[in-house]
């Protein structure tokens, strides 16, 4: 029998350690049943399936397992921020979703912190694209949750109130990677994103943008922000750097390319949070691309602790 091929446990990076795993056992819920037309989560978090890009729709009616090392939309570190922002959770959990798409992980988060017994819960979300707008509300409907009865917001969010361009994709189900191209005198565009919109060549949309010091204002501690702003993740963390260490407990970012992966470190190790999991981007080389996030293959993800709430 042949010896299997030693390998260097840093070359695999999961971005946990495996005792970590055990907390998906904790939020695990008992007695799922399949749903057509929806995925079901091990929380019992229900998507519907038409929100879904192709390739996903062939899950269709199933009960997946838990998210290790990761599932159709994200790696086990984004789940294990999101568990652990709601253990760190004291009698209310409060969340803000920037750059929500559908909602997952304020319906994940609320769907988690009802089963470790909390039922103070207030969820806010800032999504840009019309239909994914829809797509947000539908999905707090599906799995039981009011959302007039929380703040979900149709709009871009940046460093100051504003307008901007949104790419108008022809199926919105199939498209999650746009951002916002910003208006800089009310009628010109910022020129690094004139490049964006021109790459794409969409008809577009005017959107509002919403100041993320605005949003954070609202309430006095939130135990969850998770940002995916396509591109803005450093300048809107830049903005709200003195709320986010006054008012956060946990950030999980979405990262888009290499250059900012290390800005957001950069950013976040200076202002003295903790990192605790991190998956870099992954990019494939594309000589004379302009946009280093277009040629991004998948999300990178870091989760940062603020020790002054903790």
């Amino acid at each position: 029998m042949s010896t299997p091929p030693y390998f260097h446990p840093l070359q695999h990076y999961p971005g946990f350690e495996p005792h970590e795993v055990e907390l998906f056992s904790r939020f695990q819920a008992e007695n799922l049943e399949p749903k057509p037309g929806f995925l079901t989560s091990f929380m019992g978090v229900r998507t519907r399936c038409t929100t879904l890009a192709e390739p996903q729709r062939a899950q269709d009616g199933q009960i997946l397992p838990m998210p290790v090392p990761g599932d159709y939309h994200a790696e086990a570190v984004e789940y294990i921020g999101l568990l652990k922002s709601v253990l760190a959770a004291k009698g209310q959990f409060v969340a803000i979703e920037l750059g929500a798409g559908w909602g997952p992980w304020l319906v994940d988060g609320a769907i988690a912190a009802k089963r470790a017994g909390i039922t103070d819960i207030r969820l806010v979300g800032v999504e840009a694209d019309a239909e994914h707008y829809e797509f947000l509300r539908q999905h707090f409907r599906d799995n039981g949750l009011d959302p007039d009865a929380h703040r979900l917001i149709k709009a871009a969010v940046g460093a100051a109130v504003g307008k901007a361009r949104w790419p108008k994709a022809p199926d919105a189900a199939n498209q999650w990677g746009t951002r916002p191209a910003r208006v800089v005198d009310g009628t010109n565009l910022d020129a690094h994103d004139a490049n964006y919109l021109e790459s794409l060549a969409p008809e577009y949309i005017d959107i509002d943008i919403v100041d993320i010091a605005d949003l954070l204002a609202m309430e006095p501690l939130w135990d969850l922000a998770h940002i995916d702003v396509q591109g803005w993740e450093v300048t809107v963390c830049q903005r709200a750097a003195a709320l986010m260490r006054e008012r956060v407990r946990y950030v999980i970012i979405g990262t888009h390319s290499r250059k900012l992966d290390g800005d957001i470190y950069d950013h976040f190790h200076r202002e003295g949070w903790v990192l605790e999991h991190e998956k870099p981007t992954r990019m494939v080389y594309t000589p004379g691309t302009k946009e280093l996030e277009s040629m991004n293959l998948a999300d990178g993800t870091q989760v940062w602790r603020n020790p002054r709430l903790s």
